[in-house]
This record gives C-alpha cells, sequence and structure tokens, in this order.
C-alpha cells in the first residue's frame, strides 16, 4: 500500500520510514464515474439472467401477429411504380428508376408500420390464448398492461425476422403462403414449433396452450 504523507509539521521531503508505511495499509476509492460504470454493468449482468423476451402463450401470440399481417397483406390495393426520375440532366430530360412497388421498402415499411398497434385493438387474453375480437381479462389496468406485453412481443418478433419477412415480401412469399407458417413456424424463434396450426383445429381462433411466461 501507498505510505500516508508527512504531515505539515514534517520536514519537507521526509518520508515516514518503511515500517510505518507497513502500518498504514492504502485503499483507493473508484472514482464517480468508475462507480457509475460498475453498477450499469451490474445492472446488465442482472438483465441477461433475467427473460428478457417474454409473454404469456406465446404461440398464439405469434398467431395473432401472423394474422394480422395477412389481413394486412390482404387489403392491399394495387399501386403505381414509385417514379424516382425526380432529376433532370443537361437536356432536361428526367432521369432516374422507376420501381416496382410490390418489391419496394416502401411498401415493406406500410405492412409493417401500424402492425403492432393493430395487433394490440384486435387481440386479447382470454382463457390462456390471444383471440381476435377477444377482450381480456381484468381491471382495465390489467387489460392496458397486456396489451403492452402483446404490443412488445409484437415490435420484438418483427425485428428479429425483419430480414426473413422482407426477402419474403419482394419473393412473393409472403404473400402468396401462410404468413403464420412462416412467422411462427419457419423463422427463428419458432414460437409455435410442434404446435398444432389453425388449419388442424378450426374451431380454434389460435392455438390454446399453457399460459406460463416463456422466452420470445
Amino acid at each position: 500500500g501507498a505510505c500516508p504523507r508527512a504531515s505539515h509539521g514534517a520536514s519537507p521531503g521526509r518520508l515516514p520510514p518503511r515500517s510505518e508505511c507497513a502500518r498504514f495499509p492504502s485503499f483507493e476509492m473508484p472514482s464517480r464515474g468508475a462507480r457509475g460504470l460498475l453498477a450499469l454493468l451490474g445492472l446488465g449482468i442482472a438483465a441477461l439472467l433475467q427473460p428478457v423476451y417474454a409473454i404469456d402463450a406465446k404461440c398464439s401470440a405469434c398467431v395473432a401477429v401472423a394474422t394480422q399481417l395477412q389481413s394486412a397483406l390482404e387489403a392491399e390495393r394495387p399501386r403505381n411504380h414509385l417514379d424516382m426520375r425526380g432529376r433532370l440532366d443537361s437536356k432536361g430530360v428526367r432521369y432516374g428508376k422507376l420501381i416496382d412497388y410490390k418489391v419496394s421498402e416502401l411498401r415493406f415499411v406500410e405492412l409493417l408500420e401500424n402492425l403492432c398497434d393493430d395487433v394490440g385493438d384486435k387481440f386479447g387474453f382470454r382463457d390462456g390464448s390471444w383471440t381476435a375480437g377477444a377482450k381480456s381479462a381484468g381491471s382495465r389496468a390489467e387489460r392496458k398492461a397486456l396489451r403492452k406485453e402483446l404490443e412488445g412481443y409484437c415490435h420484438r418478433l418483427v425485428e428479429a425476422q425483419e430480414e426473413h419477412l422482407q426477402e419474403a415480401l419482394y419473393a412473393g412469399t409472403l404473400e402468396n403462403e401462410s404468413v403464420e407458417e412462416l412467422m411462427c413456424r419457419a423463422y427463428a424463434p419458432r414460437d409455435c414449433e410442434g404446435e398444432p396450426t389453425r388449419s388442424d383445429n378450426p374451431n380454434e381462433t389460435v392455438p390454446q396452450q399453457k399460459t406460463e411466461k416463456e422466452d420470445l
């Protein structure tokens, strides 16, 4: 440890003897910034130990998101090509590209723009499942919390699958195949893997399953 400083009355330049140094071990406190960093690291480690992506009945939650995206696809109307010829050359002729709306980023953005809000509006948690047109059980505050939980799950799921969804949209796969099959069984995290599809259970709006919170 470091030696204690000489007192004010000591001769200039005089250091305490080595034996005196040994009696005064030095412990330096971390700076305020270092303490803040340690606290943040502690919170980060604690967060990693918690199930960050958790929701009740995750398969039916995934089916709710997929169902709403399927509805959005079916509600699309034909759109003109996107005219990107906004600039003029030296001869006054417009130049640029015409982009097919079907394979444009604008289409992808518009499909997903209000998706999770719509899922929260149209699905509720009843009898252990997220169901279209159902009103979640509980108080107003509890219903609001459940809606936020479903919307949060929707955002995380879309973010996790964004690249796959965009590729499927541009390839025409998303509109020609079951969105539920793609989002809930083909693309990670495959939240309905091993669960029956709605076509196997036509009387069920969404699959019934356990209600404990599970990872996304």
